[in-house]
C-alpha cells in the first residue's frame, strides 16, 4: 500500500503547487499556521518541510479514519481533521503533501 502511495505522489508531478497552496489556506492554515511552521492552538503539529511519503498518509488516515480499514487509519478520532479531509480526492492529497513539503 504505501508503494501505490509512493507512485501516486511521483505520477503527480504535473499537479500545480497554487492546487496545494489553496487547498492548505482553505483547509489547514487555521489550525496550523500560514506556513505551517507554528499554531497558536496547543497540539496541533507543525508540520512544514515534513516528508511527502508520510504527510499524504496521514491526511489519508485521517480522511479515511471513520472506516477503521487498514495500517494506516486513524484510530484516534480528531473530528476536526475528519471534516478537513472528508471529501480530499488523492490529488489533492498529495497537492497538499508537495505544497507542505515545500514550506521548509
Amino acid at each position: 500500500m504505501k508503494k501505490i502511495i509512493i507512485v501516486l505522489v511521483l505520477a503527480s508531478i504535473s499537479l500545480m503547487a497554487a492546487d496545494g497552496a489553496k487547498l492548505y489556506e482553505k483547509r489547514c492554515a487555521s489550525c496550523h499556521g500560514e506556513k505551517a511552521q507554528a499554531s497558536p492552538i496547543n497540539g496541533v503539529s507543525a508540520l512544514a518541510g515534513g516528508d511527502v511519503t508520510e504527510l499524504a498518509l496521514t491526511i489519508r488516515a485521517y480522511r479515511d479514519q471513520d472506516k477503521e480499514v487498514g495500517p494506516y487509519t486513524m484510530h484516534n478520532v480528531n473530528q476536526m481533521m475528519k471534516d478537513s479531509t472528508a471529501d480530499l480526492s488523492r490529488d489533492q492529497i498529495v497537492a497538499l503533501a508537495k505544497y507542505i513539503n515545500g514550506l521548509k
